[in-house]
């Protein structure tokens, strides 16, 4: 799912939900689940759930590909070392691989985090214009385009500029931090 762009992944997941149509509610008809289609995106009560399903489906490889690759540059020695210690297997996870694997974690919540504070298309695509859903992407667009305010439209997205600098700037400084009292 990561590497089908992100419109037609949610423009795939509009068609699934459709209330009508969709196969979601196809399946929960079948199984007795539900008497009525269930609109998905167009309930306020539903669409925030739906659109971060969605988001966590298509940004899950994503995250798995960041720590297989730091899963892949820890040393097997200190597991060769734990293993003739006798320490168990839950222990060496808890006492090296989390510890070992915290940068890599840091750095797939880091983007993770960026791309969270970026989305336009995924929410646009799936809930349109609802206010109950709109990110400051959307209402920076919808300032800029809609209304032609370049004022507040500009400042929405100098505010998500800023949102993202400041991520950065907080993961910069703990991991300098860290590495400090690490001696590293």
């Amino acid at each position: 799912p990561w590497s089908i762009p992100v419109v037609v992944s949610a423009r795939m997941w509009q068609w699934m939900l459709h209330d009508q149509f969709g196969i979601l509610n196809h399946v929960l008809k079948l199984m007795g689940l539900i008497d009525n289609g269930i609109a998905w995106t167009a309930n306020p009560d539903l669409v925030m759930p739906v659109i971060i399903a969605v988001d966590i489906w298509i940004t899950t490889p994503f995250m798995v590909l960041l720590i297989l690759a730091g899963l892949q540059m820890l040393p097997r020695s200190i597991y060769e070392a734990a293993s003739i210690d006798g320490v168990s297997e839950w222990r060496q996870f808890t006492a090296l691989t989390l510890p070992l694997l915290a940068p890599s974690i840091a750095v797939a919540v880091l983007f993770r985090l960026l791309d969270a504070l970026r989305m336009f298309d995924l929410s646009f695509v799936l809930s349109s214009n609802s206010d109950d859903t709109k990110t400051v992407s959307i209402y920076a667009r919808e300032v800029l385009v809609n209304f032609q305010d370049m004022g507040v439209g500009s400042a929405a997205s100098a505010a998500i500029f800023l949102m993202i600098a400041i991520v950065t700037a907080i993961y910069v400084t703990v991991f300098r931090l860290n590495r400090r009292l690490l001696g590293v």
